[in-house]
């Protein structure tokens, strides 16, 4: 388990250093292909793989804080709403499942007696980018996780005109080309989305933002 902040900001920078050195490398060979034949084929390749490293930073740095916040074992009602209710969409999933006519007790309980009980927040596959991460599905993975949304605000609509929209069109097989100069923009822009999405994590874990504020 993740418990201290000190292990979750070591964890995301060791997610973080391979995914710079493969990136890094990667405008490397945009830079040098330019003005040559295979050009077309690795900027459509990098701009796979620069939105597949945007994706899969979100999904695993999300994970590591929801293990983290786990970690902590605080009773519910210390806990911000948003992890509250990440266990209760957890217990209503249950009980979709469940064919037993008893199966609201449970979370009748929940709401009557578990407030002051330790809670049990949920962290392993909870996070869904529905590989497809767009403007939409990380606002949702931001309210999950009680992030500040405000720092993507101006960001929403790059998000998904100048990457989703093209990685989508690039893995579906379609024709669609790429100037090396509008990649290094987009690399660079990706970098700094990534960025943001770290310092929002490490920052919510210093300033213990999924402990309830006192009333």
């Amino acid at each position: 388990m993740i418990r201290t902040t000190e292990e979750l900001i070591d964890r995301i920078a060791d997610d973080l250093v391979w995914r710079r050195k493969e990136l890094s490398d990667l405008r490397a060979l945009v830079q040098e292909s330019n003005g040559q034949l295979r050009s077309r084929v690795v900027i459509r390749s990098a701009v796979a793989l620069l939105y597949a490293h945007w994706e899969g930073f979100v999904k695993k740095a999300s994970s590591y804080y929801l293990e983290f916040v786990a970690s902590h074992r605080l009773p519910y009602r210390r806990l911000a709403p948003n992890f509250v209710g990440l266990t209760l969409r957890a217990r209503f999933f249950e009980l979709s499942v469940s064919e037993k006519v008893s199966g609201g007790n449970a979370l009748a309980d929940f709401f009557c007696t578990a407030l002051d009980r330790q809670s049990n927040v949920p962290y392993r596959n909870v996070i869904d980018t529905k590989s497809n991460l767009s403007s939409k599905v990380l606002l949702d993975i931001l309210a999950a996780l009680g992030l500040d949304r405000e720092q993507f605000s101006t960001r929403l609509n790059f998000i998904d005109s100048n990457l989703v929209n093209p990685r989508n069109h690039i893995a579906h097989g379609e024709d669609l080309v790429v100037s090396v100069t509008e990649y290094l923009d987009l690399h660079d822009d990706v970098i700094s989305l990534i960025e943001t999405f770290r310092n929002e994590v490490e920052n919510s874990s210093v300033l213990r933002k999924f402990e309830r504020a006192a009333a």
